[in-house]
């Protein structure tokens, strides 16, 4: 069975698994952000917004006279703080299905082309959003950066695994992070660029703990019924994440951006 999106909003714990990413690529994000000149004034559409750590700061960074379109398909998240925010507007909103609204300055996505299964189409879809000479940033995963680095064996096996698993059954793609410039250039993008970050953090730490831990707590049951990872060793895995002896090497995020003509 193929499926759209492992991580919904009705798990108790997303916004918890959520909140372990934000704090190791918020302040990666916010400098991309400001180094490509969003500010006062800025027309900006965030697509995925997810649980709207970038959307919240986007929208006081571009106040006054500024607009932030955060669209979700599952838009609780944003919701629930977006009315302290006037520059903020929620939109429920599918990437892969319809056209985005147009006329932004700038585009931005992170962690989510990677699990679309028309990747073009979307990123297309995304740079049909800009006006003339806006910018397209999207953030994107590569776990090859923790499928070999770090302490613990328990957790690059277990990982290896548990992406395995969602590349059988969902339509994402772990290593896209390496691709997504030439997709940028693809779909019709110049001066397009390209860096990645890998966060090394210890076991305990809010990444470790809340975002590694919690992805692959999520899949423990048909990771297991795989027979590639004993019980024994996915308890490892997740006792050295939480462990502060341990250093934790996490996904690489490639940011790749580009301005439409």
């Amino acid at each position: 069975m193929t499926k759209r999106y492992e991580y919904d909003h009705a798990w108790e714990m997303e916004r918890v698994r959520l909140a372990g990413l934000e704090s190791a690529l918020d302040p990666g994000t916010r400098d991309h952000l400001t180094r490509l000149a969003v500010g006062p004034g800025t027309r900006c559409l965030e697509v995925g917004a997810g649980g709207g750590s970038v959307a919240f700061w986007l929208a006081e960074r571009v106040a006054p006279g500024g607009l932030v379109v955060a669209t979700d398909l599952e838009t609780d998240f944003l919701e629930s703080a977006a009315p302290g925010y006037p520059t903020l507007k929620v939109l429920t909103h599918d990437i892969t299905a319809e056209d985005p609204p147009t006329g932004f300055d700038f585009v931005h996505a992170r962690w989510l082309v990677e699990w679309l299964p028309d990747k073009r189409l979307a990123l297309g879809r995304m740079v049909s959003a800009l006006r003339p000479g806006g910018t397209l940033l999207i953030e994107e995963p590569d776990f090859v950066t923790i499928y070999g680095s770090g302490d613990s064996i328990a957790v690059r096996h277990v990982f290896i695994e548990a992406m395995r698993h969602l590349e059988s059954t969902c339509p994402i793609d772990c290593e896209y992070g390496r691709r997504a410039m030439g997709d940028l250039v693809a779909v019709g993008l110049e001066d397009v660029q390209a860096e990645g970050r890998c966060p090394v953090v210890l076991g305990g730490t809010p990444l470790a703990t809340g975002f590694l831990r919690l992805t692959v707590e999520k899949l423990r049951e048909p990771v297991l019924a795989a027979g590639e990872v004993s019980p024994a060793e996915f308890a490892q895995a997740l006792a050295d994440l939480q462990d502060p002896s341990v250093t934790v090497v996490a996904p690489m995020t490639v940011a790749a951006w580009g301005m439409r003509p």
